[in-house]
């Protein structure tokens, strides 16, 4: 039923298993994705006592590597195959089904708790041991928990289910729900790592603001972003017509079709991995949802009107401590502060009522040099999710947003040609006798801050400021 829709290296893989003296299970998420008709990632193998000997034999089998760890107290071999590109984790269970049945009970969801038997030298897709009726919820496209001490055992269960629910398009039983809301709260037992992961893999998905909205229907989107819930419920007035929370969660909407859609073809994200194995997507796509993360803190009414003077430095700020929290890399927390810090330029020269000069260009090309595409999609999502009426008259912001691009582009382009000719580092450690350090950079940027207000310059006037500079 099964076998044509599965890898030959997978087959072959689970054919030598088969062919072994050892009493093997396959079992997890591999049996379900395996009837679902995917080529599961990684394999989980059940052995019954002889878990180092079978270790030994499937690595020596596979020329690869094995080693050891524990996972939830259980010991486990991990063998990396790099032939079949698999994690194949290795536990070991004892008294025959019993030991097995035991395993499975243990288990997360219903879907997860199914094994295919290894053992008669041949094995089949068809021949399911299936003891809480996972098969019956994936044709109802359920996730059920197999017990409620089997969530307890591993509170990450909880956000587990709502990337399951993604990837899978299930819906999670009532009563599993029902439950994972009144124990929402013990997801914070979990380490931040573990937490960080499952939050990167629902960021990384295609629709993940659908799956933020389970998340706070579970209670668990308040439990891992306390800050923000306190968004909820704050107006904004002027042009918005949604409260914070409803538009961080629109924004998040809205730059989720941008990239899906590829609205801006000319403009292109980084898709090179990024951090924790990630494309750039899943850390954009979080700084949309925590662009105004600073908006309850600084929320005053001036002339009758609210305003949230400076929110997006403090917003970037508050960004630092979520992402410090949940153990993110210091590269994805400084960069979506640097998108949070900044995403109201792009909408400022917008605003204004003549072209942005020269000047401020060339000030936001340096000052967001690495980010300019980045913030593009970002200012042109919050666009979208201001209002209807933005919604339904997008045009003219969107040509604004390309029309500065190319200028910043060109600028970039004449500064590689003009600007970059003047002078170097090097130069100045010659002239003025100076070694590589700090000094040097101190100097490159003051002649770099005269070219943005000044446009081109002479060397003999980069070398006046460079002595300028030295003797102040």
């Amino acid at each position: 039923m099964f076998n044509n829709k599965i890898s030959k290296n997978i087959i072959d893989l689970l054919n030598l298993i088969s062919s072994s003296r050892f009493n093997t299970y396959l079992v997890g998420g591999c049996v379900r994705d395996i009837i679902l008709g995917y080529t599961p990632k990684d394999l989980d193998i059940l052995v019954e006592d002889e878990i180092d000997e079978f270790s030994i034999f499937l690595s020596t089998s596979l020329n690869s590597k094995v080693i050891k760890f524990q996972n939830h107290g259980f010991e486990t071999f991990r063998i990396i195959n790099t032939k079949t590109k698999l994690n194949i984790d290795i536990t070991k269970y004892s008294n025959g089904n019993d030991g097995l049945l035991n395993d499975l009970s243990m288990r997360d969801f219903t879907i997860n708790s199914m094994a295919i038997n290894l053992n008669e030298g041949q094995f089949d897709f068809n021949d399911i041991v299936d003891p809480f009726h996972g098969l019956e919820d994936l044709n109802n496209n359920l996730i059920r928990y197999v017990s409620k001490d089997s969530v307890l055992f591993d509170p990450l269960r909880l956000l587990r289910s709502v990337r399951l629910s993604s990837k899978l398009n299930f819906n999670i039983e009532e009563n599993t729900k029902k439950y994972f809301m009144t124990n929402s709260e013990k997801i914070n037992i979990v380490s931040n790592e573990r937490i960080r992961d499952e939050i990167i893999d629902i960021f990384a998905l295609n629709n993940s603001s659908k799956y933020l909205i389970l998340m706070e229907e579970l209670n668990i989107l308040n439990q891992v972003f306390p800050e923000i819930q306190v968004t909820n419920g704050i107006n904004q007035g002027g042009l918005h017509d949604k409260d914070v929370y409803m538009h961080s969660l629109a924004t998040l909407y809205f730059i989720e079709n941008i990239i899906n859609e590829n609205l801006f073809p000319e403009i292109s994200l980084n898709n090179s991995i990024f951090a924790h194995e990630n494309t750039i997507i899943p850390y954009i796509k979080l700084a949309a949802f925590l662009h105004d993360i600073g908006k309850p803190d600084t929320k005053s009414f001036i002339q009758s009107r609210t305003r949230f003077f400076s929110h997006d430095e403090y917003g970037s700020k508050i960004s630092e401590k979520i992402t410090t929290r949940l153990k993110f890399s210091l590269k994805v927390k400084k960069y979506i502060s640097c998108l949070i810090k900044n995403h109201l330029r792009l909408g400022h020269l917008i605003s204004l009522p003549d072209l942005p000069s020269d000047r401020a260009i060339r000030k936001l090309s340096r000052d967001c040099y690495d980010v300019i595409n980045d913030l593009i999609y970002l200012d042109f999502a919050d666009y979208l999710a201001t209002s209807q009426n933005n919604f339904d008259n997008y045009l003219d912001h969107y040509n604004d947003l390309r029309k500065i691009y190319f200028r910043i582009m060109q600028f970039r382009s004449d500064k590689i040609e003009k600007y970059d000719k003047i002078i170097d580092g090097k130069e100045i450690m010659e002239i003025f006798g100076l070694n590589e350090g700090p000094e040097v950079g101190r100097v490159l940027d003051a002649i770099q801050d005269d070219i943005i207000n000044n446009g081109n310059i002479k060397k003999s006037e980069a070398i006046k400021l460079a002595k300028k500079i030295l003797n102040n």
